[in-house]
């Protein structure tokens, strides 16, 4: 099944791309991003839709490529494709609404309303703030434990952690650890809190009063999905291969919400007024602050930028906005595309809206790194804005710290690490024999950092 590295998933000077300063207009935009996404397709590194607004105006949308090319249907904003963790943002503003209204307590023992699982320390809030301890990295823990051929629910799945038990991989709320299965189980507690299926909320909280008309919570089987689906591909030699979701996938918190473009920015930007503000928080993780708010967003420090990505198999999507230019970019895509343009794109286009001229994205000049080589990137790491971390190799694992929280490094290529809760993109370079440059990334700044 899944593979961790699927969930995926600063020198200054690249925060963005060269060029001449102009009013960024109307006028301007259109062109500058037509250029920039008719290159990126031509170069077979982006099928997608991109809708980029401000505040509630649609400033320019597009589709290209093909949504399920045996079909030959096209991508438009309207297409549905698989949001994959932007799920999250969904499940965390409904857990939020519910303890708003009383209807569940974020602090008491989530036992209250899942009374199968058998840990009395965890809470929602252990689960919204990934620090519960429930030892499920990924969905292929029970691959030897259901039958393949069988939908896994939510429901199952707990059956599963219920019967076995595992130990808890630490004391709930002292460590982050990523975990959609988390999200799983949050979405199904909100769920018997209300009275409802988790689908049925979605509709009647969020897509229905926001005119959100093409997402829906995909079915267990692949052969029940209405219409004609969305697939995921990469491209080999020039080629679209399949590089598809999982079939039986009947589980939905974490995951597993297909919604168009247009639509994302639909939620993006309702959430400039209505975020609850525990949303927007950061989360505490043995006290000290998350990468992640409780709401399921990545933000700047000073809260003026807010964003989330979802990735699985062929699909990537991300969902940014800014607080102070209320500029709101979204795209999803499906032709898996290079972990160096996940968050490149947004910051391109944002240079786009600032005014300054378009150019073709490139790949930072990072070095593969080796197996046997993760060892030698430990260490103390300084950036040019002041931020400092280490990274850190235990039990088979590296790991980066920062903030005094410890986050999962996770290697998705041989030059690209993905870091899950502090949503930064990592590369190293050689100066020598040995890796003493740094390059981290996310979609509000590149910088080239050093040891220190």
């Amino acid at each position: 099944m899944r593979s961790l590295a699927a969930f995926a998933a600063f020198v200054v000077l690249a925060l963005v791309p060269a060029g001449c300063r102009t009013t960024a207009t109307d006028a301007d935009v259109a062109p500058r991003l037509d250029a920039l996404f008719r290159d990126l397709h031509e170069r077979g590194l982006f099928d997608g839709a991109v809708v980029v607004a401000n505040a509630d105006r649609i400033v320019w949308e597009h589709g290209i490529g093909f949504a399920n090319a045996e079909r030959q249907v096209r991508f438009t904003p309207d297409t549905p494709a698989d949001g994959a963790s932007l799920a999250k943002t969904f499940t965390a503003a409904l857990v939020l609404g519910l303890q708003a209204q009383g209807k569940l307590d974020l602090d008491a023992p989530a036992r209250r309303l899942l009374p199968e699982l058998p840990y009395p320390e965890i809470t929602l809030r252990h689960l919204l703030s990934h620090s519960s301890g429930i030892p499920v990295l990924d969905y292929d823990y029970f691959d030897k434990l259901i039958p393949p051929d069988r939908i896994r629910t939510t429901e199952g799945l707990l059956a599963v952690i219920a019967e076995q038990n595992p130990p808890l991989a630490f004391e709930p709320g002292t460590a982050f650890e990523y975990s959609s299965f988390g999200y799983d189980l949050a979405a199904l507690a909100a769920g018997r809190a209300a009275g409802k299926p988790y689908a049925e909320l979605l509709h009647e909280r969020f897509f229905q009063p926001l005119g959100i008309d093409s997402a829906f919570v995909r079915p267990g089987r692949l052969s029940a999905f209405p219409g004609i689906r969305t697939l995921g591909y990469r491209r080999d030699s020039g080629t679209l291969v399949l590089n598809e979701v999982f079939d039986f996938e009947g589980f939905h918190g974490g995951s597993n919400i297909y919604i168009s473009a247009r639509d994302l920015h639909q939620w993006n930007a309702s959430l400039f007024d209505k975020a609850p503000p525990l949303a927007l928080q950061f989360a505490r993780i043995d006290n000290h602050p998350s990468g992640l708010t409780l709401g399921s967003w990545y933000r700047t420090d000073d809260g003026s930028a807010f964003w989330y990505s979802g990735h699985l198999q062929g699909f990537h999507s991300e969902v940014f906005r800014d607080v102070r230019s209320r500029r709101s970019i979204v795209y999803v895509s499906n032709n898996t595309i290079e972990p160096w343009m996940q968050k490149g794109v947004i910051r391109a286009v944002s240079a786009i809206l600032d005014g300054h001229d378009s150019r073709p994205l490139m790949p930072p000049a990072t070095d593969d790194v080796r197996k046997e080589e993760r060892e030698s990137l430990a260490g103390a790491w300084v950036l040019p804005d002041g931020t400092t971390f280490t990274i850190e190799n235990s039990s088979g694992r590296i790991d980066v710290r920062q903030k005094e929280v410890r986050y999962r490094m996770v290697q998705i290529s041989p030059r690209a690490f993905y870091v899950p809760g502090l949503d930064w993109m990592i590369g190293f370079a050689r100066d020598s024999n040995s890796f003493d440059r740094i390059h981290v990334e996310s979609n509000v700044r590149e910088q080239w950092g050093q040891r220190q």
